[in-house]
């Protein structure tokens, strides 16, 4: 006699496969051999009994998963997991901007000052290119002479929010010693906490944030910081173990900013809300020197879920290069992209040095004053002693497009224009995806299967791809300029070659002023270098030795020992070489040389064009290339201006060339990037096929 199956299958946990599961368990049992589950009441009853199995595995999977970091969904359980291993995720950063302020007091004014002071947390209203207003506040007090009239305060910096000011007490009623922050948009690196005596005794001490406790003895004045279950920061004392207690009676004042994070970014125009030095409303003049950037959010579960592991890893030191990159990019929010490398990787050698190079999130440099605080505040107490870090800025290369781009209209609805858009799109979508990171590879093939891709109506490219290189021009100085892609780069032709954007102003030979480009001098070559032996040969008494290829006049003759060939000297280089041919004649056989050509230079030249539309030459030797290794030299200058125009505002001077390469590899210090706000960078035109 058969025995019935008696087993449930528990790990099938959809609800049709529970209440199947259960229906085929009943069945199964002899006291329910007459029952029809469709039918009957204990339909009814399976249903419930199926929901409750699934709600409860549903629950319980859903409690296992949180409370683990790698699957935890719920934002106060992964700050619970990273709690764990002491990672406190990074708070709302505020934007900051660069202002030049000037103060010129009215004749109502005050006249008799000689110098005035700018208070820290002095209030300023930003507004974007929409109008949206945003509060800031001046970071640091700052103090201005009178000259000319009026005071000048330089390059002070202000950063975006409304500054906080909350008093907790201390009481024997607060075991902990912990303190909510209510705003959920506190800026932490704003923070700073001060301790004062009494509400009778106006004495305070300033405490500092912990991020060693191996460091903090029973009577450090530090605390600690941490995100609680309401998701708002919390302050926290030490228990006179770890770090000292406060005092009973002792009253607690957290001052911060109250920030709108990444959404102040981009403010251009500020004005001042509080009167300066509490004297002066009137004429106050502000000029922005660079708009309001490094703003960011609160660090969202995916990074703290990815960013947690790695933290606990470096165990908060620099070590390795994955320390560097975790201790930066934990406590540097603004970080995009960072590459590393040590000193002894460079060429030469450069030993006892680590070299940094950080991309910020909105594409520009750091300051030398953000170098030295990343140095002393991120790495200083955590890089090995014998190791100096030296922090460099990005190589940025602009990547432009020229050419066509090949249609069948009898294929699309779309119109030449949207198909155009379209095609823009995909190059932009290709950059964000493909490009903009330290480890970026630039092949060409791709980009074009991508456009190609985009509409079926499209039956082609011919793309040129241009490398541009910026260098800021100084007016003031006598200097060489150099452009260096790392790159082969491509001799010019008559319709893609290097060229300059845009105009400076130089001196041409009679001293009279020119508004000049740069351009490569055509048809540039090169002579031969060195020639090698391949095959010595046997049986030579004598050799002659001819150079055939595109070039004239090189000569060469050959040194014979024991009837081999030993060596072949090169006599006269000679001139417009791309290629080069040795030929081996005499009474012996078998030798072999190959001729190598010196490395391909060109030459730059600039011009400008008179009143009569001809290109008239200013100087014949401006410059150099080395077209085997992309560096551009632009003998020293000293340009009166720089000629700005719709597309160019700045004292920049741009050098484009042509990529001598389909594929372009990633490089320690190189970004390839697309600057999508510049028009020129994407010059294509649309070919209908007929």
């Amino acid at each position: 006699m058969p025995t019935a199956n008696t087993a449930l299958r528990v790990a099938d946990l959809d609800f049709n496969s529970i209440r199947n599961n259960l229906k085929t368990y009943l069945n199964s049992q002899t006291e329910f051999t007459d029952y029809n589950f469709e039918g009957s009441g204990l339909s009814v009853l399976l249903d419930i009994l199926a929901y409750n199995t699934y709600y409860n595995s549903f629950y319980l999977n859903m409690a296992a998963n949180e409370a683990f970091l790698d699957t935890a969904q719920l934002r106060q359980n992964i700050l619970s997991q990273a709690k764990l291993i002491n990672y406190v995720p990074a708070s709302r950063k505020a934007s900051k901007a660069q202002i030049n302020i000037r103060v010129t007091p009215l004749t109502s004014e005050n006249q008799t000052v000689d110098y005035i002071v700018l208070d820290k947390y002095t209030r300023l209203l930003g507004a974007d290119i929409q109008g949206k207003s945003y509060p800031f506040v001046t970071i640091n007090s700052n103090t201005a002479q009178k000259s000319a009239g009026s005071f000048f305060f330089p390059n002070v910096w202000i950063r975006q929010g409304e500054v906080i000011t909350q008093q907790f007490a201390m009481s024997a009623n607060n075991l902990t010693a912990r303190f909510e922050l209510p705003s959920a948009n506190v800026d932490t690196e704003s923070l700073t906490i001060t301790v004062q005596e009494s509400s009778s005794n106006s004495y305070t001490e300033e405490y500092i944030l912990s991020t060693d406790i191996t460091e903090v003895s029973q009577n450090s004045r530090v605390y600690f910081i941490e995100e609680n279950e309401n998701l708002n920061y919390t302050i926290q004392f030490g228990d006179g173990v770890i770090g000292y207690r406060p005092k009973n009676g002792n009253i607690v004042i957290a001052t911060y900013l109250d920030t709108n994070g990444a959404e102040a970014n981009y403010v251009s125009k500020f004005n001042f809300i509080d009167p300066i030095n509490n004297l002066y409303t009137g004429n106050v003049r502000v000029t922005t020197v660079q708009s309001s950037s490094t703003g960011t959010e609160k660090e969202d579960i995916d990074r703290i879920r990815l960013r947690a592991p790695q933290y606990y890893t470096a165990q908060n030191r620099c070590v390795t290069v994955r320390d560097y990159e975790t201790i930066l990019t934990k406590d540097y929010e603004n970080i995009d992209a960072v590459s590393i490398w040590g000193g002894e990787e460079n060429d030469p050698p450069v030993y006892g040095k680590v070299y940094i190079s950080i991309k910020t999130k909105g594409f520009y440099t750091l300051t030398n004053l953000e170098k030295e605080n990343i140095k002393n505040n991120l790495i200083k107490n955590k890089n090995v002693v014998t190791v100096t870090p030296v922090i460099v800025d990005p190589d940025y290369i602009f990547v432009n497009l020229r050419g066509k781009i090949y249609y069948n209209p009898a294929l699309t609805t779309k119109t030449s224009n949207e198909l155009m858009q379209n095609v823009k799109q995909v190059v932009k979508d290709f950059t964000n995806t493909q490009l903009n990171t330290y480890r970026s590879v630039l092949k060409k093939s791709k980009l074009q299967a991508a456009i190609e891709a985009s509409d079926p109506s499209i039956t082609g490219s011919d793309l040129t791809i241009y490398l541009q290189g910026r260098q800021l021009i100084d007016l003031t100085t006598n200097k060489k300029y150099y452009y260096n892609f790392k790159t082969p780069i491509e001799k010019g032709t008559f319709t893609n070659k290097l060229y300059s954007y845009p105009q400076i102003t130089l001196f041409d030979s009679s001293f009279t002023q020119r508004d000049v480009f740069y351009e490569e001098v055509p048809d540039s070559f090169t002579g031969v270098d060195v020639i090698n032996v391949i095959n010595p040969g046997i049986n030579y008494t004598y050799a002659n030795v001819s150079i055939t290829g595109d070039g004239t006049n090189a000569t060469a003759t050959a040194t014979i020992v024991n009837g081999r060939i030993r060596s072949i000297t090169v006599t006269n280089k000679g001139i417009n070489y791309s290629r080069a041919l040795v030929n081996i004649t005499g009474d012996g056989s078998e030798a072999e040389a190959q001729a190598v050509l010196q490395a391909r230079n060109g030459i730059l030249r600039t011009y400008y064009y008179n009143n009569l539309g001809n290109k008239v030459i200013v100087n014949s030797d401006a410059g150099t290339i080395d077209y085997d290794t992309g560096e551009v030299v632009i003998n020293s200058i000293k340009p009166s201006a720089v000629i700005k125009n719709d597309y160019y505002d700045t004292n920049i001077l741009t050098m484009n060339v042509v990529a001598g390469e389909e594929v372009i590899p990633p490089l320690r210090n190189r970004i390839l990037t697309l600057d999508t706000n510049n028009v020129q960078s994407i010059q294509l035109e649309m070919i209908a096929e007929k």
